[in-house]
């Protein structure tokens, strides 16, 4: 039969991970630099990934997420519902033959900030900046972009970007440019391919790739015999 955890196991459960996150802080090496930041940083992401727990269910994306224009191709491409909820907040501008936003952001609907969202802008090749939390050993971890490979129901499949050089390109694929971020080399190692869930996700800057740089990831994969 299975067991229903109580709060007394719940409480167990507390006391046990408060002593061993004691024990792990008395046993940080004062005199190792590099111990104590990774001791730093598994705190900082302990306390983080809680408060993520605690909100996952009542977060929304923020409205000032909301791309400022949608080029008029992007707006062509979507079912006529959706087009009818775009284009009450966004006017068609002849000259530069974009949607701008005609509304104070903060004034959508969250139901109308997320369909807008992931309609236009969560979409496969996009890159947004995701927190991937603390890394154990070889692990990835930290603050990254990632391109969006897929966008779920309340998530999204990644693949982070790094900035460090691989010492072999055998599951890497170079990304010489992500369009409305910094130009900077960046690698993509098609072993990292993660989900991730929305609240992760920093909507501050979001940009893309090409195409074809999706294409070569497919292609890694499968001579990796990944997929």
């Amino acid at each position: 039969m299975k067991h229903t955890a109580t709060m007394e196991d719940a409480r167990l459960s507390l006391d046990n991970t408060v002593s061993a996150l004691k024990k792990h802080f008395l046993n940080i090496n004062q005199n190792d630099s590099e111990n104590i930041k990774l001791a730093n940083e598994y705190y900082k992401w302990t306390a983080l990934k809680t408060d993520l727990v605690m909100n996952e269910k009542k977060f929304h994306i923020p409205a000032s997420a909301l791309p400022s224009t949608i080029k008029w191709n992007n707006f062509d491409w979507l079912r006529p519902e959706k087009q009818m909820i775009v284009a009450k907040y966004y006017k068609f501008d002849t000259n530069t033959n974009k949607y701008i936003i005609s509304v104070k952001k903060n004034t959508v609907p969250s139901e109308d900030v997320e369909l807008i969202m992931r309609s236009l802008s969560l979409v496969r090749k996009a890159v947004v900046w995701v927190d991937f939390g603390y890394n154990i050993g070889t692990e990835f971890g930290g603050c990254h972009p990632a391109i969006i490979l897929k966008n779920l129901k309340d998530s999204l499949i990644v693949i982070p970007l790094s900035s460090q050089e691989p010492k072999s390109m055998e599951f890497n694929v170079k990304v010489e440019k992500v369009y409305g971020y910094p130009l900077m080399d960046r690698w993509a190692n098609v072993t990292r391919i993660t989900q991730v869930s929305l609240s992760r996700v920093h909507f501050e800057k979001i940009g893309d790739v090409k195409p074809s740089v999706l294409a070569e990831i497919s292609q890694k994969l499968n001579q990796c015999g990944i997929v």
